[in-house]
């Protein structure tokens, strides 16, 4: 099989399989809210915050690295280095998940009561803690995969871990949920922890099959631990502090919602909908490019060392052209049909209007996510840790000034000026390594006009129930609308070029 049938079946697995997976999780999410209402969801969402930082010190970086070095070493021709660049990397692994783990559950009670000031956040940090080490060691042979383009053993994974999730923690919460809101929580993290480690052994079993099948071998050495240590500590310092500003934005977000006069619950409520609701179906659109920009960096690792600097630019090409007129389609359906999905969903009217602000951000966010994999392929890792930095920092900042004059739109303001200052930082960095071309007409009017034309056709067709209609009358107006779009766009003849199944074209 090419390269390229190869990168695109690929691609398209991956699509399908995370498409799938982030619908069932989109509507899990949903049976969640519904389930422990706006105010459980805003607990859940802290604590997963303080949760997220303790993954980044367990996995530290150790993906992106196992997946650059393996890349290289099979464009440098060196294949036999990768079974001791993984061993080395295991090691790393363990060690950082070890000291997580025993981070996170020594330190439950300061976290949840004094840093969270809420003391029932305590027991569910304590039971996330068992998940940190099976997540740092799964990293690792996700990011193997990855590198040796064996992704169908991720996808294997992902299917497994988004079935078993959903199974054990329904089970859980209903079971929980008559012992009260703090139970529930519980049942959501212990579900998690379960997963995790279900995971983790299957990856593991997957390993053994392929190490077999393609015998990888081989002893890591203090050489290959350097040169582990030496790509993924950068990564890791930016992740560390990314991690640690972040967790103290989200900290700050309810206490600085209660300081513009709102209570507890109203606090927990609109964070809950915002960051808990809105967002996930926001980036949900995001599952295709972030399937074929997870790809690109093993594809820049190993051209780069290759010294094959003409096929990186026509890849580069190909991609942000085709994102940018995928995500002007997506703005264009999230905002014209936000009220609708988050009554549909959500059950929310406030989900809705959400949505439909943040939806202003969504092509600037993609780009960024597609620029951000270019960037990490190519080597880049320092640079995008000073910029992940800055782009935490100023987030504070904002939190810290706007939301008690704003209140939750404080929020929403700070997502759309950060993504827009991250992304032009990354875009300069990007056309200085690599040389692309934007196609403005074909990538952003055509688009924007099509998908516009579509929305508004479906609109005027479909408007029986208003926002209060019914999952599969919202199914049927929006495929109308999506094919109103590609028929408008052929007619129009936009080249192949801005299709994602040729960015991988030579």
């Amino acid at each position: 099989m090419s390269e390229a049938k190869r990168f695109f079946k690929s691609g398209i697995m991956l699509t399908l399989v995370g498409l799938a997976m982030r619908t069932v999780g989109m509507f899990f999410g949903a049976f969640v809210s519904r389930t422990v209402g706006a105010e459980g969801t805003g607990l859940y969402t802290l604590v997963m915050t303080v949760y997220s930082f303790a993954v980044t010190l367990a996995t530290s970086g150790i993906s992106l690295t196992v997946t650059r070095l393996v890349a290289a070493a099979i464009g440098e021709g060196r294949p036999g280095r990768v079974g001791s660049l993984l061993r080395a990397a295991l090691i790393y692994a363990l060690i950082f998940g070890s000291l997580a783990t025993a981070g996170l559950f020594l330190g439950a009670e300061f976290l949840g009561g004094r840093i969270l000031s809420d003391s029932r956040t305590v027991s569910s940090l304590k039971v996330l803690a068992f998940s940190l080490i099976p997540a740092s060691l799964m990293a690792v042979f996700s990011g193997y995969f990855v590198g040796v383009k064996r992704v169908s053993f991720n996808a294997a994974v992902s299917v497994f871990c988004q079935l078993a999730k959903i199974v054990i923690t329904v089970a859980l919460v209903i079971y929980l949920l008559p012992y009260g809101i703090v139970s529930a929580v519980v049942g959501l993290c212990l579900g998690m922890t379960i997963t995790e480690i279900l995971g983790f052994f299957l990856i593991f079993l997957e390993f053994l099959y392929d190490r077999r099948k393609n015998r990888v071998v081989g002893r890591g050495d203090s050489r290959e631990m350097a040169d582990v240590a030496k790509m993924a500590l950068p990564l890791a310092l930016s992740a560390y502090v990314r991690s640690l500003l972040l967790n103290i934005e989200h900290i700050l977000i309810p206490r600085k919602l209660r300081e513009s006069g709102e209570t507890s619950t109203e606090a927990y409520a609109h964070y809950g909908t915002l960051h808990g609701m809105a967002l996930p179906l926001v980036t949900y659109p995001m599952s295709p490019l972030s399937s074929f920009a997870g790809l690109l960096v093993p594809e820049f690792a190993e051209d780069l060392s290759a010294g094959r600097g003409g096929r990186m630019s026509h890849i580069a090409t190909k991609a942000l052209n085709a994102t940018l007129s995928y995500a002007v389609i997506s703005a264009v359906f999230l905002s014209a049909f936000a009220e609708e999905l988050g009554y549909v969903i959500y059950n929310s009217y406030d989900a809705g209007y959400y949505i439909s602000t943040l939806a202003l951000v969504v092509p600037i966010m993609y780009l960024d996510h597609v620029t951000d994999s270019m960037l990490k392929g190519i080597g880049e890792q320092v640079f995008s840790m000073w910029v992940n930095i800055c782009d935490s920092l100023l987030s504070v900042v904002l939190v810290w000034f706007l939301i008690p004059r704003m209140g939750i739109m404080g929020y929403a303001v700070v997502i759309v000026v950060m993504e827009a200052f991250n992304f032009i930082l990354s875009f300069i960095r990007l056309k200085g390594r690599v040389s692309f071309k934007i196609h403005p007409f074909s990538s952003l009017v055509l688009p924007l006009t099509a998908s516009l034309f579509g929305s508004f056709l479906a609109g005027r067709l479909f408007s029986f129930g208003g926002s209060a209609t019914s999952p599969l009358w919202l199914v049927f107006k929006m495929i109308f609308a999506l094919s109103a779009t590609v028929f408008t766009l052929s007619l129009f003849g936009v080249k192949r070029e801005n299709s994602l199944a040729n960015i991988h074209e030579t």
